[in-house]
């Protein structure tokens, strides 16, 4: 009887440490959603910008094993009382570039990365609109933290600086700030 469970044993602890092995390694697509916080403010003023309201979404596609290929789109909206009525303001920043992930805790993921792309600006009062887009930049990281399989929650932090555009009718100034998000990760593939 022994024997024949010794026998089960080394047939049956490959496929499980194979099984586990294979989730450890980091699923080909990555799709986070969540809740978005920009402050931002330019150079010449004290005065920040808070964007309180907001949503972020992104697609990773893993390379390897620290490597992977971003996408981003993020949404901030902010009200600010004027006496010639409330001025809305949204930025959509559209960005693209490269992570960087620590894969050695499965349990902790942490992660830098470097983005590129365009922010579209949009500022409203009194039924009236102005917009530009302007090249924005995003640097920073977070950690993914793994809650079951391949779904799990992340917190992250970026600095983003926003150029001004002097041929626009608003944003004329480069902008910068802080960048926070919280969401969920969800991991297909691999």
């Amino acid at each position: 009887m022994k024997s024949l469970v010794a026998v089960v044993l080394c047939l049956v602890a490959p496929g499980v440490a194979r099984t586990a092995v294979a989730q450890d390694a980091p699923s080909k697509v990555e799709i986070s959603g969540g809740w978005n916080y920009m402050a931002i403010k330019d150079n010449g003023v004290d005065n920040w910008t808070h964007y309180r309201k907001g949503w972020y979404s992104d697609v990773a596609v893993n390379l390897n094993e620290p490597w992977a290929v971003v996408g981003q789109i993020a949404g901030g909206y902010s009200t600010r009382e004027d006496v010639d009525g409330d001025i809305d303001a949204t930025v959509h920043p559209f960005l693209i570039g490269a992570r960087a992930s620590l894969r050695t805790n499965p349990e902790l993921t942490p992660y830098a990365q470097f983005l590129l792309g365009g922010t579209n600006i949009k500022v409203s009062q009194d039924g009236g609109s102005q917009s530009t887009n302007n090249l924005t930049f995003q640097v920073g990281g977070g950690v993914n933290v793994q809650l079951s399989g391949r779904f799990g929650a992340r917190v992250a932090a970026d600095y983003i600086r926003i150029k001004g555009n002097d041929d626009a009718s608003v944003a004329t100034e480069t902008v910068q700030g802080l960048r926070l998000a919280v969401g969920l990760v969800f991991g297909f593939g691999g």
